[in-house]
């Protein structure tokens, strides 16, 4: 009995990428290409910004560090002062993402419950440590803190973007404060609210460089809640709990 002779077998085609397909492709990685720069150009700028202020940080320089071009900082930024905007911004968002959730639970917290004194005063505590707490441990691009620091005391366009970051925050603390002791307080509420914003701000401005200069490692959550006890010690003393009415009697 023969069997039926096979026909040899023919190896199956590969598939052929259409143009529309190598075109696709092709604009995938030249935009995966052009993001990679522009972030690079961001991490370079804030580092060299931090350091030489804007002034001292020549385009050059910039795209040098950056291992790119004048040519692709005009693309990306259209032009020195852009890039600087872009760094600005970039740090402003990520102090957005950090204290925006932060203040909004706070705020649905003290609105969720009756809070007495002891309460509130916790509540302003527990601001000042999440605050400290996720501003702190902080790893960003080398520079964050430096460019931070060097805005504020330059009073440049970051400062005046972190306070109107940081109002809400103020006004928060300020309105705990008038809850929790007496309206013939808010003044002083006021005050003291300012007060634990600005030494907040410092704290963060600088902690980066005093943790730098120390011979051991520290652990930054512990220094966040003990800093935040620090900052908020005196508050419970400088607004006490209104005090209880009793009623009167009247003479028999």
């Amino acid at each position: 009995m023969s069997s039926a002779v096979r026909p040899p077998s023919v190896p199956f085609p590969a598939a052929v990428p259409s143009p529309e397909t190598e075109a696709e492709g092709s604009r995938d990685q030249r935009t995966a290409k052009g993001e990679a720069t522009r972030a690079r150009l961001l991490t370079e700028a804030m580092r060299l910004f931090a350091e030489r202020g804007y002034d001292g940080a020549s385009t050059r320089a910039l795209a040098e560090a950056a291992s790119s071009n004048v040519a692709l900082i005009t693309f990306h930024f259209g032009s020195k002062r852009g890039l600087y905007e872009a760094t600005i911004k970039a740090v402003e968002q990520r102090l957005t993402t950090v204290v925006a959730p932060i203040l909004d639970t706070l705020c649905r917290e003290r609105a969720s419950r009756n809070v007495g004194h002891a309460e509130l005063m916790t509540l302003i505590r527990a601001l000042i440590r999440r605050l400290l707490g996720q501003l702190l441990p902080v790893t960003p691009t080398p520079g964050f803190f430096q460019l931070l620091s060097r805005e504020m005391q330059e009073q440049g366009p970051l400062s005046e973007r972190l306070w109107k970051l940081f109002m809400p925050v103020l006004a928060t603390v300020e309105e705990t404060l008038v809850a929790a002791s007496s309206p013939a307080l808010r003044d002083k509420a006021r005050m003291a609210s300012f007060l634990l914003v600005v030494s907040l701000l410092g704290v963060v401005r600088d902690y980066d460089a005093f943790r730098r200069h120390l011979p051991e490692p520290r652990d930054q959550a512990a220094d966040a809640a003990a800093l935040a006890d620090l900052l908020c010690a005196g508050l419970p003393g400088q607004f006490p709990a209104p005090a209880a009415r009793f009623p009167t009697r009247s003479a028999s």
